[in-house]
């Protein structure tokens, strides 16, 4: 399974609007899932509404974010849909710092992941963590009401997106 097949699905998802992209567990969702944890090479994958992370175990660094635009501010459809997309190859070094940070900060510790509920205004992210032959998937549920995400969520969340910027070489595609 490539990274583009399931960056496909995401974008897809993201594309189609908040109906897929709103954290329901959808089929695309699933199927997204599913892809994710068949692939024997992954260390890393976090997935949000926007955005999608994912570290190898061959070092290549792959950050997809999306940015919509609107020519009239009430539209429901965004005019444009911009895509960007960074790569790189990291050191072991950096990967293994990475990981050690996501032990570290008790990640492993977090309860299983939380669906959102497909009747609610949600956003769902994920964090799958692939270490030492243990996978772990978390999932917090951005909603209105909702609490907090956990500490070591929020602190991975925010670990894996610098990780991408610093090691990121970008090239930006656009259209809808």
């Amino acid at each position: 399974m490539n990274c583009i097949a399931g960056l496909s699905v995401l974008m897809l998802m993201l594309i189609a609007g908040p109906s897929l992209a709103s954290g329901s567990k959808t089929a695309a969702d699933a199927e997204l899932t599913a892809k994710a944890k068949k692939r024997d090479g992954m260390l890393v994958l976090y997935a949000a509404p926007l955005r999608q992370v994912t570290l190898t175990r061959d070092l290549h660094l792959a950050d997809t974010k999306q940015t919509a635009e609107y020519d009239n501010p009430v539209a429901a459809e965004p005019s444009t849909i911009r895509t960007e997309k960074t790569e790189a190859k990291v050191s072991e070094r950096d990967a293994a710092d990475l990981l050690r940070f996501i032990r570290e900060s008790g990640f492993f510790d977090l309860t299983a992941p939380s669906e959102c509920n497909p009747q609610e205004r949600s956003y769902s992210y994920r964090i799958t963590v692939w270490d030492n032959g243990k996978e772990k998937q978390v999932a917090y549920c951005s909603r209105p009401d909702a609490a907090p995400r956990p500490e070591a969520f929020a602190a991975t969340e925010k670990k894996i997106i610098e990780f991408a910027q610093r090691n990121a070489i970008k090239s930006t595609s656009g259209g809808k």
